[in-house]
């Protein structure tokens, strides 16, 4: 097989493995064996120019990527459960800290159910308005709305 061939068959590994593993780690890797295949086809025989390729490209997408590879959400762009529940009113569907229910019970908020418990182990009838304080899981933690 020819060594191009390699190279290209290294290239598509490195994408699949970062397909699979989404890290931006694998991504240069496989940029740069796609360009270590043409250096390949160019200079077969040439196993310098083909690691030195390779390397520099994997050092030019490191460093070109590296922006994207850091970036991390800051403690103002909240996502997720953050942003969306905690600190909204939900109404109470199901009573929460009675004793039949061990403590847990539903609340309804943007038309969706989630189970509830009371912060301060207090009993919340149905009906009642609730703010969703934190969660732990799939588990909402509310107390009751000051009226």
């Amino acid at each position: 097989m020819e060594i191009f061939k390699i190279w290209a068959i290294a290239g598509f590994i490195f994408l699949f493995m970062e397909i699979a593993l989404p890290s931006m780690f694998f991504l240069p890797l496989g940029g740069a064996a796609f360009f270590s295949a043409i250096a390949a086809f160019i200079y077969p025989d040439n196993y310098w120019v083909q690691g030195l390729v390779f390397a520099l490209f994997a050092l030019i997408f490191f460093l070109s990527l590296r922006p994207f590879m850091r970036k991390k959400p800051s403690a103002d762009e909240l996502t997720g459960i953050e942003a969306k529940y905690i600190g909204q009113s939900a109404q109470v569907v199901k009573d929460i800290a009675s004793a039949h229910t061990d403590g847990i019970g539903v609340i309804k908020i943007y038309g969706e159910t989630w189970q509830a418990r009371s912060c301060n182990g207090e009993e919340i009838k149905a009906g009642e308005m609730v703010k969703i304080v934190r969660n732990e899981s799939l588990i909402m933690f509310v107390e009751k709305c000051e009226e």
